[in-house]
Formats: C-alpha cells, structure tokens, sequence
C-alpha cells in the first residue's frame, strides 16, 4: 500500500482493495468487465485535432477487447480550451474523457469539471511510477489528489541539419568567419552564431525557425528566462517576469527573428514543421513529436539528415545553466458531469496510458503523442522506428532532464494571455521596449493574483516548485 501512495505522490492513507491482474492495461479490461454495462457502450472522448490521434490508434483494439466504443472528437487547437470551458459551464457531459493541458487543471479545478481518482489510482494501480519523473507526479496531481493520468512527455529538443553541420566546407567558412567550431550549440550565443551562418534567403534558407504566433509563443520565451535565473514570481507571489533576466531574454528572443522568415510572426506548429521538413532551416526547437514527422518520406526532405540535442543554455555565474521548456502536457481527466459510471470511465483512462496503448501511440509516425513511460523509451521495436531513433529518444531524456516547469497555477489562461499580448506587441514592435512590455506583464499578474487569493496562489505555486524539483 505505502508503495502505491509513493508512487501516486500523494499523503492520503487508503485502504482500497487493489484489483489483481499482471498489467495495467489488463487491470483496466478486468475492472470494466465487472462492471456489466450494456454492449456498445460509447465512451466519448475529446482532443484537439493532432493529439486525437494517440485515442484514435487505439480505439479499434478497445473495441474488440471489450464489446464497447471508444468515440473521438476533435477541433483546432486553438478551439479546444473553449469547448471544454463551455461543456464545464454548462454541465453538459458532452465527454466522457478529456486531454486536458496539464497548465489548465487549477482552472478546471476550480469549476468543478474534474472528478478525483486517487482511490482507483489505488484500486487499479496504472504504473505511475513507470512514467519519468517529474512528470508522473506534476502532470497527474493537484491540491493533494491525482486528477489526471498523463499521456505526453511534452518537452523541446533542438533538431538540426546534420548534412550542413557536418559538411567540411561550410565547417571550414563557419570556423574563419567565428573563430571556433561548427558544433550543435552549447550557448544561446552560439545558437545565434549558427543561426546567423545559414541565413541565406537567396538559397531558400534560414538559420533557424521558431514559434511566433501570437498566442503561443510564451514557451520559448520561458526557458530563456530559466536558463538565466530568472522565475515567474518572487518568495512573496510578486511578478517576477520584468526582472533583468525576463528582459534580456525577450531581447534576445526578438533578436532571433533576424535568422528566420520574414513572415515568421504567422509561424505556429504546423509551419515550423513545414519549413524544417521542407530543408528551409539549419534548426528548429519543436516537440518531440516533430521528430517522427521529420523521418517521413511522403512529407519530409530532410530524412536522414536530422540530429538531435539538447537546448543550448546562457552562462550564469561562470556556469552553463541551460533549461528546456517543459512545456505543460496532456493528462487524461474524468468529467464529473459524465453520465456514466465514473469508475468505467477512469477505466478506459487506464487503459489508454497503459503500455502497450501508449506504445502503439507513441510509434505512429503521424502523431504526436510524445514518450512518458520509461518502459518504452527502453522498448527496443521504439528505439529502432527509423534510423537514429535512439539518438532523438535520448534527446528527448536530455531535455527533460534539464527541464523548466510550465505554471501550473489557478489562473493560468488569464496569466499567459496577458503574457501573449504583451510579447506580441514587442514583436510587432507596437512597444519598443522588452522591459516596458514586461512591467506590463507584471502589473497585469499581479492583479490576477490578487483576484485568486495571493496566499492561495503562492501555496499551490511553491508546490509546484517542490513537486517539479524535489
């Protein structure tokens, strides 16, 4: 019992009677069959429009397995946030299961939509301990309970051409024009450098391609921020983020659009994909996932051309301290308003983060669903999916272990929005001033925060900070 309360990173005694089976996946299966519900049951259950894709591959097996129906449905990313928001104001119980971005679980805390499942984590044990640390206990808990079972080991590495990396030529004209090496960069000077190199708009290309849309650009702002010391709030709950770290790395971050396409301000995931694949960029900083894409003939120019390595970092009293945004991933949660057996639904949570189903997710080369479990960043059939498949998952490991936390506080939405305006209006040069942009920022989370309960938001956000780094 003290094993499985371990495990689920959580202080509450239970006694609950654990169901016997050899796996996860297995247990789940059981525990449903108990259940007796009628055949064909559906269970609904929602994402936005790529993340759907890990339900989708396993929808056919959990249909034959139990004589049920797994229903998918999907929208745009940018719609996803509302649809729930709008299932949860109006009591509907339109889902059954949600992908819920780990960032949003204190808003949807908060209204109620989510129901605990500490004593089924307990009952059915889905091996939370066989997914990487911090995120089996960061992604699945909130306010002393487990609320979600994580399905995205969401993170950034830095992939780069290896053909331009390693050609003797360019390494020769970067090493006259710099004075070092052509090597993946340690520092974000460095970065710069490279990214500077291969500028060559008359060739079609670019040194670099990140997120600039306006919406979804804060992440990379972030792990600059990390990287230099730098927090989202002081000891007392004040804003942090205008500090003289906060500044220079949105300076700095400003400054890299001078390496990418001119219209790099419309750039979200699917055209930094699109450039990269298309042999449009020297690097590019994305998810995991990208990865996978990358190695596919149909779509990609770049197959056996990509590397992978960690996040460059600044130097910090005389240190290298780089950090990789851990961007705050999907956990699967059970809609309390769901009208049926709330049991049977967690359930079919189980079974979809088992192994074997995160397996099957994980190795379909158009999604992109990223690797939590360790069972299978170790599985040898994941590690050999396409040549240098044990390189990218290693990436992958690196990064995460140099992590910086997403917040993952009450008021998150409103605190990145405000953060997106502001950043927004530096980029399109609206504001000329990163600080000015900042204190904006600032003034505007320090409201929140009082709105929420200054004290309240600094007890969830320091344990965050020790959940994510004890």
């Amino acid at each position: 019992i003290m094993k499985k309360l371990l495990m689920v990173c959580i202080s509450i005694v239970c006694c609950t009677f654990v169901v016997s089976a050899n796996t996860s996946s297995e247990r789940a299966i059981e525990g449903l069959k108990n259940f007796n519900l009628k055949p064909g049951t559906k269970f609904v259950i929602y994402a936005e429009d790529i993340t759907i894709k890990m339900a989708k591959v396993n929808a056919k097996e959990f249909n034959r397995l139990t004589g049920h129906e797994l229903i998918t449905r999907e929208s745009p990313f940018l719609e996803h946030r509302i649809k729930i928001l709008q299932d949860a104001m109006g009591k509907r119980g339109t889902y059954d299961i949600v992908f819920l971005m780990t960032s949003w679980m204190g808003d949807f805390y908060n209204t109620g939509y989510l129901t605990p499942l500490t004593k089924w984590v307990n009952k059915y044990d889905p091996e939370l301990d066989d997914m990487v640390a911090p995120f089996n206990k960061v992604w699945s808990s909130f306010a002393n309970d487990v609320y979600g079972l994580p399905t995205d080991g969401d993170t950034w590495i830095l992939y780069y051409r290896k053909d331009l990396f390693e050609d003797e030529n360019e390494q020769k004209k970067f090493k006259q024009k710099y004075g070092y090496n052509l090597l993946t960069p340690r520092t974000w000077g460095e970065f710069n450098d490279i990214a500077e190199f291969f500028t060559r708009p008359s060739e079609g290309l670019y040194g670099a391609t990140e997120w600039r849309v306006k919406g979804l650009t804060y992440p990379w702002f972030i792990q600059r921020l990390g990287s230099l010391g730098g927090n989202y709030f002081d000891k007392n709950m004040n804003a942090a983020i205008n500090s003289a770290e906060g500044v220079r790395g949105l300076k700095d971050l400003k400054h890299m659009n001078k390496f990418m396409s001119r219209d790099v301000l419309s750039y979200g995931y699917v055209e930094t994909l699109a450039a990269f694949s298309q042999g449009k960029a020297a690097m590019v900083i994305t998810w995991p996932a990208a990865g996978k894409n990358f190695v596919d003939a149909k779509g990609s120019k770049v197959v056996g051309k990509v590397g992978y390595t960690t996040v460059p970092g600044y130097i910090v009293n005389g240190k290298l301290n780089p950090k990789t945004m851990n961007f705050a991933g999907y956990s699967l949660v059970v809609n309390s308003k769901s009208k049926k057996p709330k049991e049977a639904v967690y359930l079919v949570a189980q079974w979809l983060v088992s192994k074997e189903q995160m397996k099957r997710a994980n190795m379909n080369l158009s999604g992109n669903t990223d690797v939590i479990r360790k069972s299978v960043f170790n599985d040898p059939e994941m590690r050999s999916i396409f040549e240098g498949a044990d390189k990218y998952l290693d990436a992958q490991m690196a990064n995460i272990a140099q992590g910086f936390p997403d917040l993952i506080i009450p008021g998150n939405g409103e605190y990145m929005q405000a953060l997106e305006i502001e950043i927004s209006r530096y980029m399109t040069d609206e504001i000329k001033s990163p600080k000015k942009a900042l204190d904006n920022v600032a003034k505007k989370w320090d409201k929140i925060t009082k709105k929420f309960g200054k004290e309240k938001q600094l007890k969830i956000y320091n344990a965050l900070l020790d959940s994510y780094y004890n």
